[in-house]
């Protein structure tokens, strides 16, 4: 912490005037300020590294990110010529939504992530005291954000015709009032859901609420065309004093539904903590045995392969921060296939023509690439010391499990439905020719992206500067996609034998290289359980009496 934010922390906590405040607010001063330097301390150690209000490094970088992107966006207004009210309307907008973006995020995984919570829920600490705590979490995110997006910007809006000296501060002052307002919206949101959802289906719909910015933006253009067609407009009252009555009434409305939301949010959250956290899979249901795991025992090595398929399958179900980073990219795969269901599933991409199915095996290998990147973390990671007492030998069969439960359930379940989809309108040789390629390239996907698990699936702590270094990995499987789909299109799909060529050659790549990564997946296992052992034992030291 420098020095000035630990000056500023020394008089609010030192002032009467704060402490009354709070009191006021019906939070108490003193067990605020614990919970204050208690989640600074953790931070600092590390152990709140998913939480980007609560990691001043990752949000220092997030900011200077955005700083940078803000910058190149103002230069290429002022070079536009752009006039004074849309460049100061552009940058609120904008810093309207990358917040909402951010916040619903950061607000579901502070506020409905019921493990910190639980943990206190013991200590004579109050709901509102709590929630204040991890709300002025979420406040730096907002100061910080909202500076960085719009400081530069504000003090380039002085070249702009027409602007006056003050217009810096007036540029900040509304951005820092855009972001709060952002704030207040996300809060009021989660307040409502925890007021109003079972405790058992909480997390889901959090984590639903999390993609809403994601949703507008890919169903931006069918709601403007909708708008458009029925002229909703056309329905307000044509009285200019009827209008402001609405308005106000609008108004009013939605401020009392903010501050309810916000009264639900900070009465409600520590009685609902042990609700969310004991809701989950139904008691006695890890005794029932399928027969899926019945076969992946007899084809892919034994119990440990049924081990490994099972505890993959129910703790992606169950794991809340691998669900709130997985939920974002399965729904961007999900609406990517609306246009190939809508539009294009009548034509085979052997009709020499481009069609949205030439995209579907590149959509599986992306959809793979981020569950492969996920999977190292979750939210139980402290339990993976109960895997030190497996046998050694037993992690290859474990590792095999692991892969035969993405290939079923992402590549085999997923493939058998389109060629229910594709027989009718494509024929049925057809249809099989195109998902036994898919198929096959998606095997290769999966291949290549088991060496991104880089140990024990769900036994390490979220960190959220691994995005800085998924970026350029991202980059460059996207280009590759890219080179792909033009190959396919060009010159794969102009023969149903070539396909058929392909499909055998890319069916045996998959199998020769899942096998060289099976064999670094076993190795990464027992190396970072080799590490945690050495770890443990560390903490004993021998004493010579």
């Amino acid at each position: 912490m420098t020095a000035i934010p630990e000056t500023v922390t020394r008089l609010l906590r030192g002032s009467r005037v704060s402490s009354r405040v709070l009191t006021g607010l019906g939070i108490d001063a003193t067990r605020y300020w614990l919970l204050m330097d208690l989640f600074g301390e953790l931070s600092e150690r590390g152990e709140m590294l998913d939480q980007l209000g609560a990691n001043g490094v990752a949000l220092q970088m997030v900011t200077r990110m955005y700083a940078a992107i803000s910058a190149l966006i103002a230069v290429l207004l002022l070079a536009a010529g752009t006039a004074l009210a849309t460049y100061f309307a552009t940058f609120l907008i904008l810093t309207a939504f990358l917040l909402l973006t951010v916040l619903l995020s950061e607000a579901g995984n502070s506020l409905v992530n019921p493990t910190e919570g639980l943990v206190l829920a013991h200590q004579p600490i109050d709901a509102a005291t709590y929630t204040a705590a991890k709300l002025t979490h979420l406040a730096r995110i907002v100061v910080h954000l909202a500076l960085g997006i719009n400081a530069l910007p504000a003090l380039a809006g002085l070249m702009l015709k027409d602007s006056r000296w003050s217009y810096p501060l007036v540029h900040l002052l509304a951005a820092l009032g855009a972001g709060l307002l952002a704030g207040l919206l996300c809060c009021a949101m989660y307040g409502w859901l925890i007021r109003l959802m079972p405790a058992r289906r909480l997390r889901a719909a959090a984590q639903l609420a999390a993609t809403a910015p994601l949703l507008a933006m890919m169903w931006w253009q069918p709601l403007h065309e909708l708008w458009a067609r029925y002229n909703l407009l056309h329905w307000l009252p044509a009285q200019p004093a009827a209008r402001w009555a609405l308005g106000g009434g609008l108004g009013t409305a939605a401020a009392a539904m903010v501050v309810l939301g916000i009264r639900s949010l900070s009465a409600d959250y520590l009685i609902r903590v042990s609700g969310m956290t004991r809701s989950g899979a139904a008691a006695g249901s890890g005794a029932r045995k399928s027969w899926i795991g019945a076969v992946v025992a007899r084809l892919f090595g034994g119990q440990p392969a049924r081990a490994g398929y099972v505890f993959l399958s129910r703790m992606a179900r169950r794991d809340f921060q691998f669900r709130r980073q997985l939920a974002p990219m399965l729904v961007s795969v999900l609406l990517g296939l609306v246009p190939l269901v809508a539009v294009g599933w009548r034509t085979d991409p052997f009709s020499r023509h481009f069609t949205p199915a030439h995209l579907l095996p590149h959509l599986f290998g992306g959809l793979l690439f981020f569950i492969c990147s996920f999977l190292p973390y979750g939210n139980d990671f402290k339990g993976v010391w109960i895997f030190l007492l497996a046998p050694a030998e037993a992690f290859g069969g474990f590792a095999r499990g692991i892969h035969a439960a993405l290939f079923a359930q992402v590549i085999v379940i997923p493939h058998a439905i389109m060629l229910a989809l594709f027989a009718w309108p494509w024929g049925m040789w057809r249809a099989a020719l195109f998902t036994g390629y898919s198929a096959a390239i998606a095997s290769v996907y999966l291949a290549v992206e088991l060496r991104l698990i880089d140990g024990v699936p769900f036994s390490r702590q979220a960190d959220p500067r691994r995005g800085a270094t998924l970026l350029p990995l991202m980059s460059a499987a996207g280009l590759a996609m890219a080179i792909a789909v033009g190959l396919q299109y060009f010159f794969i799909f102009r023969s149903p034998a070539m396909v058929a060529a392909v499909t055998v050659v890319a069916g045996a790549a998959a199998y020769l290289l899942t096998r060289f990564s099976l064999g670094a997946l076993e190795g990464a296992m027992r190396y970072s359980l080799g590490l945690l052992s050495a770890e443990s034992g560390a903490l004993y030291k021998e004493i010579d009496l």
